[in-house]
């Protein structure tokens, strides 16, 4: 079974999968990527109005054959005072 490596990034912040995971095809790791892009979503709820997740998949020869990334850009609304100028 191929394995394939999940490394995720919050912002700046890289972590690097140097364990890997054993999935029967590249689909199964896409679907595991967005799996996991979900749970970092959830587990990283923002503090603020901007937030960057993503999550880069590489085979075990080290390829990179899928990205995810959720963005969030938060604005006040029009009719928020403080946004008049």
């Amino acid at each position: 079974m191929p394995s394939y490596f999940f490394h995720t990034r919050d912002g700046e912040k890289l972590e690097i999968d140097e364990e890997g995971t054993d999935l029967p095809d590249d689909q199964s790791a896409r679907n595991a990527a967005k799996e996991l892009l979900a749970a970092l979503n959830r587990e990283k709820l923002p503090n603020g109005d901007h937030m960057s997740l993503s999550v880069t998949v590489e085979d075990a020869e080290g390829t990179e054959i899928y990205m995810a990334s959720l963005r969030l850009e938060g604005l006040p609304a029009a009719s928020d005072p403080k946004r008049r100028g």
